[in-house]
């Protein structure tokens, strides 16, 4: 799936969510006197918003699992797969006040980094490998 012009409307609101839940992480960070933890209203709503976007995320491959579920188009389960999956990851930090805590905590998530990463990565190839594969070997593309 290219990221083009269809996808604006996925970017813009992945990042107005982004820049709401900055604004309302910053004041309460600044007032709050141990610093935002995961456990307070607030940072439970993150730690939901985040989840909730994960679950979404990972709601893909069941609906390309069961193919007679007929819930929605591919094309937007796949823009909503990577932008509220990117989403997900400033949503769990802010979650968290930006402390990995224990062991536990520390493992899940550099397990997040790393499969928000590799998706970013995946994504990309996606877009530019096949328009390099067309202009480096022009003669091998298939046409029908």
């Amino acid at each position: 799936m290219r990221i083009d012009r269809t996808h604006r409307p996925w970017a813009i609101a992945s990042a107005g969510m982004l820049a709401l839940s900055i604004a309302i992480y910053v004041p309460y960070a600044l007032n709050a006197p141990q610093g935002l933890r995961g456990g307070s209203a607030i940072g439970l709503l993150f730690g939901i918003l985040g989840f909730a976007f994960m679950l979404f995320a990972a709601a893909l491959g069941a609906r390309k699992r069961v193919p007679v579920w007929r819930l929605g188009r591919a094309q937007t389960w796949m823009r909503g797969h990577l932008w509220l999956g990117l989403l997900s990851l400033p949503l769990i930090l802010l979650h968290g006040g930006f402390h990995f805590g224990g062991t536990l905590t520390r493992v899940l998530m550099w397990l997040l980094i790393i499969t928000v990463a590799s998706g970013l990565f995946g994504a990309a190839l996606q877009h530019y490998l096949p328009r390099m594969m067309t202009t480096d070997v022009p003669l091998e593309t298939i046409y029908a």
